[in-house]
């Protein structure tokens, strides 16, 4: 263990069959969705490499449940559009589940909350061992904008995404200096804000910290197919280069 924790909120594609009969459109609608959505092979671009303790991946597709927004879709702005916590529209507006409250409440027993108590617990593992938990929140996005973002706002190859009280000045600076300096495109809360900090400290314990760095899909895969294209390789290195600088950073802190 060290004091990063990679954090894959939206990287498996696995929706289980008792997920599966939940959904209302077919299956050839349903993989369009998953291949629009999932960002796909994060776990490999962040994690090469990585101690197996230094890396929380979510269980399921976001399709299913997405552990990176709120439970509550009275705070959740995503939920606006049906994509809140358990996802009841399509990104492109159809009806994509129609949930009851006790069948959302399942959904979120069974895949959330055990996820967010794995979260608090590696942050509280590594406050305890190294005085300090960075989170390196691990994301790509899609060239054409999902619902959740502005239709005609900006698309940098890098976007950096900040939280108050847990991103502090200098783990910004070094994720924009860090990108930059390799020739990337880089944007500051743009295509999207906010970086997961657990439940347990959000707010409270400013010695955890994190960042979400959010990746253009175009660097790395065939957004049509989902298949790997020929700079993924190039990403990987640079991201896994990444995590050693946040990992170095961290350290500095203890």
């Amino acid at each position: 263990m060290t004091p990063v924790l990679v954090h894959l909120p939206h990287d498996a594609t696995l929706i289980p069959p008792s997920a599966a009969a939940d959904f209302l459109p077919g299956p050839a609608e349903l993989a369009r969705e998953t291949l629009r959505l999932v960002d796909a092979h994060t776990a490999a671009l962040y994690g090469e490499g990585a101690l197996p303790a230094d890396l929380l991946r979510a269980e399921v597709s976001r399709l299913v449940v997405d552990v990176e927004r709120f439970p509550d879709d009275v705070r959740e702005p995503c939920a606006a559009v049906g994509m809140g916590a358990t996802y009841v529209r399509t990104t492109e507006g159809r009806p994509l589940r129609a949930l009851s409250s006790e069948r959302r409440a399942e959904l979120m027993a069974a895949y959330y909350w055990p996820h967010h108590r794995a979260l608090d617990e590696a942050a509280a593992a590594r406050l305890a061992c190294f005085g300090r938990c960075v989170i390196l929140d691990a994301h790509s996005y899609p060239t054409g904008p999902l619902p959740t973002q502005a239709a005609d706002g900006p698309s940098p190859e890098i976007g950096v995404g900040t939280e108050p009280a847990h991103t502090p000045p200098a783990l910004r600076e070094l994720a924009e200096a860090f990108f930059r300096a390799r020739g990337f495109d880089v944007a500051v809360d743009v295509p999207f804000r906010g970086a997961m900090v657990p439940n347990r400290f959000h707010g409270r314990e400013p010695r955890v910290e994190s960042v979400m760095i959010e990746v253009r899909r175009d660097l790395y895969m065939d957004e049509a197919t989902g298949e790997r294209s020929g700079g993924f390789t190039k990403m990987r290195e640079v991201l896994t280069d990444f995590r050693d600088a946040v990992l170095a950073y961290a350290g500095s802190l203890t």
